[in-house]
């Protein structure tokens, strides 16, 4: 296959991963997990044991870890935006690659494009 046939097959693949980027209305980056805390009462079961159970979405924000705990009537919302976020990020991932192929196909095109036009003269 030519240069020019890579990379707009390329391209398409590209035009589409954005276009399905840009259909995206509902994200958020964090990652959905269990987890437990002591209440601090003496007296409360969980002094003996790993605490109480929460739900909870945990990211990065400037520099910084931040949780929030998430209602039992969210959980399957939360599940689901923070993987529509890994996906998009995925996504991004896979434009990067393409454009990295991209420019080294595009350099190839301008080298056959210049040997092509050499070989019209002599004296190139």
């Amino acid at each position: 296959m030519s240069s020019t046939d890579e990379i707009k097959k390329l391209e398409k693949i590209r035009s589409t991963l954005i276009m399905e980027l840009l259909s995206i209305t509902e994200m958020i980056p964090g990652a959905f997990n269990l987890a437990f805390r002591k209440c601090g009462k003496s007296n409360c079961w969980c002094s003996n044991g790993k605490g109480h159970p929460f739900n909870r979405i945990i990211w990065t924000e400037g520099g910084k870890v931040r949780t929030k705990s998430i209602p039992d009537e969210d959980i399957s919302w939360i599940k689901r935006i923070t993987e529509v976020h890994r996906e998009f990020k995925g996504k991004c991932r896979e434009i990067q690659k393409i454009d990295g192929e991209v420019k080294k196909l595009i350099e190839a095109f301008r080298r056959e494009v210049i040997k092509h036009t050499r070989g019209l003269r002599k004296y190139l």
